[in-house]
């Protein structure tokens, strides 16, 4: 949910007071100094009240939700601003004209170095974003139709509605409204993220706002912010990367080295049921979820002539008709090797017709004598 800013006495042209830019914005950073002027701007615009949040503001100004953070911190320190919340969520800011007194917690005035400063002293530092990759969600808002006929005028937001129709081929129900306003101005999403989104929502055959709001949650909670980010989660979790993982019962995110095996694939262009038979194959034949062992499957079906998996089955009888075709062998016989000896080793005389008829003449004289 976007936090509301208000400010008591900024003017409507954006002016940086003099004391701000002579006292204060020395003493800021880059960073500081987008925050703040971005936020002088948005609580004199229409569109942009009750629109922001730390997710948008890091969107728009191109830094971290942690420098944002910092940056908020840093005015409240300055007595620029105030910062309403629960710690952990901001709901409010106002910004705070030179001319106002300063006060400490316990409403009690407070006669400091800065002067004339509204301040919520004693705000304690709490992270808003937890150490885990968790990022929090802010809740659905309901947008009036002015808020939604004020944002619709902006450029930016005019660009992502039309690449939202195009994506659906229908123009925008009221509940599609809705759920742009949500990424846009809630969860921070940038034009390029949310057609993207719908456009893989679209090509899945499933563009309930439901589901997409479901998709877009899950792309704000990892700190997904571009669509290269969002290509990447979307192919490990539900392209070619999800098939092999499911097939070989993996329960954990692919390594670099093994998508780089999956890709290598590609040059086949075989469908999923190829895809997931050779996984099968592979786990019954060896036990393991060995990538390379698929990859020898895959390239011996291709090199077959597999193209569909009714292939497969051809390439099968083949294997076995070659099989049978060979001769048969006791597979319990053993090949014994030939022992040599001193006769082997003799070599042996040739003889011929007439020899063999002299030696029998020469045994029938001794049996006649």
């Amino acid at each position: 949910m976007g936090f509301l800013i208000t400010a008591d006495g900024v003017s409507g042209n954006t002016s940086v007071p003099n004391d701000v830019i002579l006292h204060y914005i020395i003493r800021a950073n880059g960073e500081h100094v987008k925050v703040y002027l971005y936020l002088l701007m948005a609580c004199q615009y229409p569109g942009l009240t009750g629109q922001v949040s730390v997710e948008s503001l890091a969107d728009r100004l191109e830094c971290t939700e942690r420098d944002i953070v910092r940056a908020l911190r840093f005015w409240e320190r300055e007595g620029l601003l105030s910062i309403s919340g629960d710690g952990e969520n901001i709901d409010g800011i106002t910004l705070h004209d030179l001319d106002t007194e300063v006060y400490d917690s316990d409403r009690t005035f407070v006669d400091t170095q800065v002067p004339h400063l509204k301040v919520l002293k004693n705000q304690p530092e709490e992270r808003m974003i937890p150490e885990d990759d968790s990022i929090p969600i802010p809740e659905r808002t309901d947008y009036s139709e002015d808020v939604i006929d004020a944002l619709t005028r902006d450029k930016e937001m005019k660009k992502t509605l039309n690449a939202v129709e195009k994506a659906l081929k229908n123009p925008l129900s009221q509940t599609h409204m809705q759920l742009v306003m949500y990424l846009v101005c809630d969860l921070g999403f940038s034009s390029e993220l949310v057609s993207y989104l719908y456009e893989l929502a679209a090509s899945r055959g499933k563009t309930k706002p439901r589901y997409i709001e479901t998709i877009a949650i899950n792309w704000a909670k990892k700190g997904i912010t571009t669509p290269e980010e969002a290509k990447e989660e979307s192919s490990e979790y539900s392209g070619k990367y999800l098939i092999i993982r499911k097939a070989l019962g993996i329960h954990r995110d692919l390594a670099p080295a093994e998508k780089e095996i999956i890709d290598g694939w590609s040059e086949y262009s075989f469908t999923q049921d190829i895809l997931e038979e050779a996984c099968r194959r592979t786990v019954l034949q060896t036990g393991d979820t060995n990538l390379n062992y698929v990859s020898k499957i895959l390239a011996s079906w291709y090199a077959s002539g597999v193209r569909m998996y009714s292939d497969i089955e051809k390439v099968d009888d083949d294997y076995k008709k070659k099989k049978a075709s060979e001769p048969r062998t006791n597979p319990r016989a053993r090949t014994r090797t030939p022992s040599r000896n001193a006769f082997q080793n003799f070599k042996q005389r040739d003889y011929s017709d007439e020899d063999y008829e002299a030696l029998e003449q020469m045994l029938l004289r001794k049996e006649s004598q």
